[in-house]
């Protein structure tokens, strides 16, 4: 009988994934392709979460919900793209962190929250730019988190991807990992600078907009020189008034239009700041990571809507669940790094 046993038990270590033999964990017998390889885990107690909130203080990680994502991670370096290896992360996303507490906004003049942004930072001074809209308008609101473990996703013809060696921030939405900043300690929520009209009122129409980057100022009139066209179909949803219809949308590339402007690359976008304007005074923030450093496609689009009461230039946020980061009669984009 005990020759049965350590036959079968050599056969089953013989079965698991390249590593985890190393690790001493066993692969799970589960259905899942992202939970296979081998797993670390890593200590974790607190993020301080400040600036426009009502109270600023720390927030215990352990007392929030586990979030899971799959990320595969690209790094940039020697002028071309580098596979670091393919993970699925456990931990405390930014969704969460924040929920802990509630906003102060600065400024009264602005209500709505689509003008928020979040700077995450570690004590070695690197930071990285989150828009409040990719948190809490976004389809998928959990991308973005801290890690509490990591395991390889271990394929069938490649060994286990090397664990990092400490907790970091993850965002499984970029294809670069301009944000992947390590063991992250302060999380600031501001609203985001600039001048504006005072209060909203009508809409005011503009031919055209600015694009405001590094000391420039860029006008924009004929777009389709500049990027390419797409065509998406979405049931728009408003937070406040709910279902508003089935849209085709016709749109010009938003990532093509900052390529030309404001020329930062894709890997160096993590920590500016997109802000977007109309002459009535409303705005909204976005990461111009979100925008121009995405994975899956997503592509915000500007629509031209000719001479449209309303405004002929249109900032459609296809990659949100909700709609109020929509800017109609776009007159100003500025991409700044806070």
């Amino acid at each position: 009988m005990a020759v049965k046993i350590f036959v079968c038990l050599a056969l089953l270590a013989a079965n698991l994934p390249a590593g985890a033999q190393e690790a001493g964990t066993a692969a799970p017998a589960v259905n899942s392709f992202y939970e296979r390889g081998p797993e670390k885990e890593y200590a974790l107690k607190s993020v301080y979460v400040g600036g426009e909130v009502a109270d600023p203080g720390p927030v215990e990680l352990a007392s929030l919900p586990v979030r899971q994502v799959a990320v595969k991670e690209l790094a940039y370096a020697l002028g071309k793209p580098q596979f670091k290896g393919a993970y699925f992360f456990s931990g405390y996303s930014l969704y969460d962190i924040l929920n802990a507490k509630r906003v102060k906004k600065a400024g009264a003049d602005f209500r709505p929250e689509t003008d928020l942004f979040v700077i995450v930072e570690n004590d070695k001074g690197e930071k990285a730019v989150f828009s409040w809209g990719e948190i809490y308008y976004a389809r998928d609101s959990f991308n973005a988190l801290i890690y509490k473990s990591a395991r390889s996703i271990t394929t069938g013809r490649n060994k286990d991807w090397p664990l990092p060696e400490a907790p970091r921030l993850v965002c499984s939405d970029d294809l670069y990992n301009t944000r992947f900043i390590a063991d992250p300690s302060k999380i600031t929520v501001r609203s985001a600078p600039g001048t504006y009209p005072g209060e909203k009122h009508a809409a005011v129409y503009a031919a055209g907009f600015n694009v405001l980057a590094g000391g420039k100022t860029t006008a924009i009139a004929d777009i389709e020189k500049l990027a390419a066209e797409r065509d998406y179909v979405t049931a728009g949803y408003g937070h406040g008034n709910g279902f508003k219809g089935v849209k085709a949308t016709e749109g010009f590339l938003f990532k093509d239009i900052l390529a030309k402007t404001a020329g930062i690359a894709p890997q160096d976008s993590g920590p500016y700041l997109v802000v977007v304007s109309a002459g009535d005074a409303y705005r909204a923030a976005f990461s111009l990571s979100e925008i121009i450093n995405r994975g899956d496609n997503a592509d915000f689009l500007v629509e031209d809507k000719g001479h449209d009461e309303s405004g002929r230039f249109a900032l459609y946020s296809t990659a949100d669940f909700f709609l109020d980061r929509n800017v109609s009669s776009v007159a100003k984009v500025e991409v700044l790094k806070p």
